[in-house]
């Protein structure tokens, strides 16, 4: 039959790979882990139950049992040089032996291929040196598995110490930006979570205050913190959070888009100009950029660097973090009306406040 060529079929043609200068660490083991899962499953096999293809090749005995639906395995055998028939057979009977032969070839060509495949795939994404305690002198690596070459890396560099612990506890804790979605810090405190089960478990009141404090430092969901800290200990749930402040995040974006964004647009469109500095949030998610000479306002084109009407003085670095002493004025969103007006000072003030500089505008 034509040979069976399984990486034709993988869905990662190569694995992400180890630098030469680097040990094999739980993490970068971990993605190994999962492009090669991914790779075996591609290949629809027969036998195991059928539903995740070969990747009795690559995770432990036990393991793949466990899995719903699957039925022991066993690594086919070659059925031989050629079909072997009974005697005085008959033409049905020789053309059905034919027929299993011929599929139990198709079986075990199938596995030795995808076998040999995940094994040549393995041996490129991780150096040498951490494999070659399983080489052959003669034979190199042809009598061992991909999971015996698993089952050695993860023993030997797989895992955990305190430097992994607190990397997944900063990973937890990283910064939401304004712009991304909201899943993504449900994910990477999950992710954690996952981590830490075997090893620093993460509980979801745990989880839930490092989601809290990130939304926090984001400032950008002020009114649906103060609703959260208002519901009771009970009802602060995992499952609550993600459906409080998913809604809250959808609301805020709608406000976003066509107030912020949209103007923002139009205003780069029209001066052909793009922001410099980075856009300060508000209590309801609108980005403002900050110019020394005129404020902060919602034009991402209008930022001390590339304001175009300067006064006297101006400092081109000024940033919101950073005013140097510039304007402190907040100007309105586009189109918005004016309501407030500033009160008349007392007559007997008036003398006293001729004599003092004009505020700052």
């Amino acid at each position: 039959m034509t040979s069976f060529v399984a990486i034709d079929h993988f869905t990662k043609a190569s694995l992400t790979a180890i630098p030469p200068d680097e040990k094999p660490t739980y993490n970068s083991l971990k993605v190994i882990h999962q492009e090669l899962n991914a790779n075996a499953m591609a290949i629809p096999p027969t036998h195991g139950g059928g539903h995740y293809g070969h990747l009795a090749l690559v995770i432990s005995t036990p393991a793949f049992n466990a899995l719903p639906n699957t039925v022991p395995w066993d690594n086919p055998e070659h059925p031989g040089a050629a079909p072997v028939h009974g005697a005085a057979p008959t033409g049905a009977q020789i053309s059905e032996t034919n027929m299993l032969f011929a599929a139990q070839e198709t079986k075990f060509l199938v596995f030795r291929g995808t076998e040999t495949a995940l094994q040549k795939q393995l041996l490129e994404a991780v150096p040498d040196t951490f494999t070659k305690t399983l080489k052959h002198e003669m034979y190199g690596y042809a009598q061992v598995t991909a999971l015996q070459i698993l089952t050695h890396l993860d023993n030997t560099y797989g895992t955990i110490d305190a430097d992994d612990i607190k990397d997944n506890e900063k990973r937890m804790n990283a910064d939401l930006s304004p712009t991304q979605p909201i899943e993504d810090l449900y994910n990477q405190v999950k992710d954690a979570q996952k981590f830490a089960v075997d090893h620093d478990v993460i509980s979801d009141k745990r989880a839930i205050s490092a989601i809290i404090g990130n939304l926090t430092k984001s400032g950008v969901f002020t009114d649906a913190l103060k609703d959260w800290r208002k519901t009771t200990t009970a009802e602060q749930t995992m499952v609550a959070l993600e459906t409080h402040f998913t809604a809250a995040d959808k609301e805020r974006r709608r406000i976003l888009t066509p107030k912020a964004v949209g103007y923002a647009n139009k205003a780069t469109e029209k001066s052909g100009k793009a922001t410099d500095n980075k856009p300060t949030p508000t209590g309801n998610g609108i980005p403002m950029y900050y110019c020394w000479s005129h404020g902060l306002g919602p034009n991402n084109t209008h930022t001390s660097n590339s304001c175009s009407k300067p006064v006297q003085g101006h400092c081109k670095e000024a940033t919101a973090d950073n005013m140097m002493g510039g304007c402190c004025v907040i100007r309105r969103m586009f189109g918005e009306k004016a309501i407030y007006r500033r009160p008349q000072r007392e007559c007997a003030n008036q003398n006293n406040d001729e004599n003092q500089p004009p505020a700052n505008r």
